[in-house]
């Protein structure tokens, strides 16, 4: 897509996480303008979402700036612009109603999440020039798009993103019952760190932490099979779904994705091993514009929402 410059014209952009709430007035080109952002732990998404988008319109006007647009992603499934799950934030409005109340005669578009992070990195980053990318989001949770042409595809009921439901590699853990992020996203990775040790540590990196010949050898050795089982899981299911989908490349974005620690690396080399019988198997890159690809997605789906759909329906209405 072509990003045509107009003098005093900006678009909203949001991308809602489990922590906060991250907006920004973004131009035409890609750059942004302003940003702005609010706690999300405590007070109902949709309504947080709202103040950050107000606090942006009063930018706006105060700098003599147009917003022609207005594009969120939200970390829940997404159809049709409406949200269908509430499962990371307390939802009590959809949030498009709300931000098209406040924003009278813009366009507003509503994504998911990881939908708006694939859009970037496949148009404007790590993907770019690629026909078909495979995008993971790998941070607190787990979650997968495929970009066609620049195109997310979102599935039937816009579920297409559903990489954490899937289970566990048999050969990587016989044992374990529950699903892939519940084992090797950033939050599981603690968890079954706490549950092998009893120590209770916020997430991934902390476990990562512990990998040094200072630490506590009985807390070393359970962060090393931690560690190494959830990048092991990573990089087997990516191959799984390169088996199905062929993709040009795969993009590892997220916090995790794009940390450069012995997680990725381990999940990486799992994966090129895995792919080594394919002539010409996709690479496994980390994403390139790093904690701006969701907001750089939800201002290219706000630019989107004047001309052709950010996203690319598969299948006819329920």
């Amino acid at each position: 897509m072509t990003l045509h410059d107009q003098n005093g014209s900006v678009v909203v952009a949001v991308d809602a996480g489990g922590t906060k709430v991250l907006g920004a007035l973004v131009r035409p080109d890609g750059s942004l303008v302003r940003e702005h952002a609010l706690p999300s732990r405590k007070d109902p998404g949709s309504q947080v979402t709202l103040r950050v988008v107000s606090a942006l319109a009063a930018s706006a006007a105060a700098d003599g700036l147009t917003i022609t647009g207005a594009g969120c992603g939200f970390p829940e499934y997404v159809r049709d612009g409406r949200l269908t799950a509430r499962e990371v934030l307390d939802w009590t409005e959809q949030p498009g109603d709300l931000i098209a109340a406040a924003l009278p005669g813009v366009p507003v578009t509503v994504e998911s999440d990881v939908r708006c992070g694939a859009l970037a990195e496949a148009r404007m980053g790590a993907g770019r020039g690629a026909r078909s990318v495979l995008y993971l989001s790998w941070g607190t949770g787990l979650s997968s798009t495929l970009v066609l042409d620049g195109v997310c595809v979102t599935g039937r009921r816009g579920e297409a993103i559903a990489l954490g439901e899937l289970g566990v590699p048999s050969e990587v853990d016989s044992r374990w019952r529950g699903n892939l992020e519940r084992y090797a996203s950033g939050l599981g990775i603690a968890e079954r760190f706490a549950a092998m040790t009893g120590l209770a540590l916020p997430g991934a990196r902390e476990v990562m932490a512990l990998l040094t010949p200072e630490a506590d050898a009985a807390g070393a050795a359970a962060a090393r099979e931690v560690v190494k089982s959830a990048g092991l899981a990573v990089g087997t299911v990516a191959s799984w779904l390169v088996s199905l989908l062929d993709p040009d490349v795969v993009v590892l974005g997220g916090g995790l994705g794009t940390s450069g620690s012995v997680v990725t690396a381990i999940a990486a080399e799992r994966f090129t091993a895995l792919n080594a019988r394919r002539p010409c198997g996709p690479p496994m890159l980390p994403a390139a514009l790093g904690s701006r690809a969701g907001l750089l997605g939800a201002a290219l789906t706000a630019l989107d929402g004047c001309g052709e759909p950010a996203s690319r329906p598969t299948g006819g209405p329920l």
